[in-house]
């Protein structure tokens, strides 16, 4: 496995990363309204890293350089609407970024959803033929290839989204098409979870989704995840819809890196570390 990212140069070898590039697909979202106060409150709780659209990272470069934070940049677009703001069962996606405009941010990675279970099949062959491009326009560079393999498609059931022969084989496929690194979803248990991130030969990371309500289990599910193997979280919603943002970085920084219990690191954030 290869393990010589910047991302994942830190004290456990894990990151926690918060994803902030919500606005390219949905526009202004709740909790997201106000995009540098929610950045400044998720960069007031540590985290190792932020995902974001490129002309995000532009206009907040101040406010990023001063974090210190590694930035990791989002390529494409995927929407469920043509109208703003709206999911209307639509499913349209496409490049939005050339790789060499990106580049010039010095990004820590570059990500890119490849979306399973979609009507169109020149939609899907448009997106593997974009992963395997960024794939090899990376190759020999220093930044890794997010991808994020999902089941967002009308042929896959929501109820199957995490289900682990989905996820096994996507995952599988992702990384045959040139992934240096994995974002999926948590399979819900820790031994087909486990077995999913032992059969990869790249860093696993796990995704969010749709905000859970509660902190708690998000941090007890970030936790088993990590215990079976990946190497931390990329999650948005569940951590800057909640009134706190600041606290639950804090507390995903400890389940992460210190590999506290989810109650503990809840409790502890709260009373200041």
């Amino acid at each position: 496995m290869t393990d010589t990212y910047d991302l994942l140069d830190t004290r456990s070898g894990n990151a926690v990363v918060v994803a902030l590039d919500h606005g390219l697909n949905m526009g202004s979202v709740d909790g997201f309204k106000r995009p540098e106060s929610t950045l400044r409150a998720v960069l007031a709780g540590d985290p190792d890293g932020v995902l974001v659209g490129p002309h995000f990272a532009r206009r907040f470069a101040d406010t990023l350089d001063s974090s210190g934070v590694d930035v990791l940049l989002t390529a494409d677009a995927a929407l469920f609407s043509a109208r703003p703001g709206a999911r209307t069962g639509e499913d349209i996606w496409t490049p939005a970024f050339s790789t060499s405009f990106l580049r010039e941010f010095d990004p820590k990675g570059i990500k890119v959803a490849l979306v399973f279970g979609r009507d169109d099949p020149r939609v899907f062959e448009r997106n593997v033929a974009y992963v395997c491009e960024l794939a090899e326009q990376l190759h020999d560079t220093d930044i890794p290839l997010v991808v994020e393999p999902v089941m967002w498609g009308r042929h896959v059931p929501d109820d199957r989204s995490t289900d682990p022969e989905l996820v096994g084989n996507a995952s599988r496929l992702a990384w045959e098409y040139g992934a240096d690194v994995l974002k999926i979803p948590y399979t819900g248990d820790r031994e087909t979870f486990e077995a999913i991130v032992d059969a990869a030969p790249v860093p696993v990371t796990i995704l969010g989704g749709p905000s859970s309500g509660s902190p708690e289990s998000m941090l007890d599910t970030v936790s088993a995840a990590v215990a079976a193997g990946a190497r931390g979280p990329i999650i948005g919603r569940s951590i800057w819809q909640t009134p706190d943002p600041e606290r639950v970085v804090t507390a995903l920084g400890a389940v992460v890196h210190e590999n506290a219990a989810p109650a503990d690191a809840w409790q502890d954030a709260a009373d200041g570390g």
